[in-house]
């Protein structure tokens, strides 16, 4: 299991090869913008995108659970894609959220996608949740109270990185002072670059960013 430890308002946070965080002192998994029914609200609107983007994000769920073996899962808003992801559900994606719900306490951050509660899903709703000094919710704020720090989704955190003379693009996590903003775990979910002014607005006193490979998590300054 690949992970690096970062601190932010004197909490350990392990930041996953894949873009999950794990809180060590209170066992819980925080995943973001899974976007769960997103190939299927495609095609209601008539955009053919291949199959198995809800069965392939809930894998990524199901092998960090049998991972880490949080005692809580967390989703940071945006886990369904839009209010009828629920009903567009296939009996397999159902079966599979059932099993993640077995085995670890499951809470789910509201998002602008999944504003209200997705009926008949297993787990409790809330706007934001606090564990310890961190705040957890979708969307960043725009201050962090002093003495807390932010864990957030909603921007799809990505980095355009030259290696061996090839250019590419990976998500990451976005790291400031007294914030931390996860990549989208979503199999179908695009990314806004780090350059990107959304980004500086809430990093006036800097940021670095941490892409994972193989064997390790990396910083970029």
């Amino acid at each position: 299991m690949t992970f690096r430890e970062i601190e932010l308002a004197d909490e350990r946070i392990w930041l996953l090869a894949g873009g999950a965080v794990f809180l060590p002192e209170t066992q819980t998994l925080v995943v973001a913008d899974l976007h769960l029914g997103k190939g299927t609200s495609a095609r209601t609107r008539g955009l053919l995108l291949p199959p198995g983007d809800t069965v392939s994000t809930l894998e990524k769920v199901q092998r960090l659970v049998k991972d880490y073996k949080p005692q809580l899962l967390i989703a940071l808003g945006d886990s369904f894609h839009d209010v009828k992801a629920g009903e567009r559900l296939l009996n397999i994606e159902k079966t599979m959220l059932r099993t993640i719900a077995s085995q670890t306490s499951l809470l789910w951050i509201t998002g602008n996608h999944d504003a209200l509660p997705v009926p008949e899903i297993a787990g409790e709703w809330l706007e934001d949740y606090r564990s310890g000094n961190l705040i957890l919710r979708h969307i960043p704020s725009e201050t962090v109270p002093m003495g807390k720090a932010e864990l957030a989704g909603h921007l799809h955190p990505k980095i355009r990185m030259r290696i061996r003379g090839h250019a590419m693009s990976r998500s990451c996590f976005v790291k400031g002072p007294d914030r931390l903003i996860l990549p989208a775990l979503g199999s179908y979910t695009g990314g806004l670059d780090v350059s990107d002014p959304a980004f500086s607005g809430l990093f006036a006193d800097g940021s670095s960013a941490y892409v994972w490979g193989a064997d390790r998590i990396s910083r970029v300054a």
